[in-house]
């Protein structure tokens, strides 16, 4: 009897495995234009997600904006745009944002979070001082 628990425990463990995928966080790649008028400074930012991670469906995708070189998702001073449009399964997001505070700089990265985690992109630097 003992045996028979032993093999049926042991044959769970088998089929279970087998169903397993592993998933890693998507990544993401960052273009920003920014567009820098008297006064004012608009970035439109575009992501394209490059690499799904086994991942078909995204959860939250957007931009992460901050006067600090490392912004992070739910970070602290990091302002958390999320593209309300996306439709949790294209690639490309975009969306156009205005710079709250003008001559300084800004770190901008766009973000994809699945059931993996979250998958970032590189980091951009945009200044938006005036000429």
């Amino acid at each position: 009897m003992k045996k028979y628990f032993i093999s049926l425990f042991v044959g769970f463990l088998l089929v279970l495995g087998a169903g397993c995928t592993k998933f890693d966080p998507a990544t993401v790649d960052l273009s920003v234009t920014p567009i820098t008028y008297p006064g004012t400074c608009i970035m439109d930012c575009k992501g394209t997600i490059t690499d799904n991670g086994g991942c078909k469906h995204f959860n939250e995708v957007g931009f992460l904006f901050s006067l600090n070189p490392e912004p992070v998702y739910k970070g602290e001073e990091v302002t958390t745009v999320v593209v309300e449009d996306h439709d949790g399964e294209s690639t490309t997001f975009a969306l156009t944002y205005q710079a709250p505070i003008m001559d300084t700089v800004y770190y901008v990265r766009s973000y994809v979070c699945t059931n993996a985690g979250t998958g970032y992109s590189e980091v951009k630097i945009i200044p938006t001082y005036q000429e």
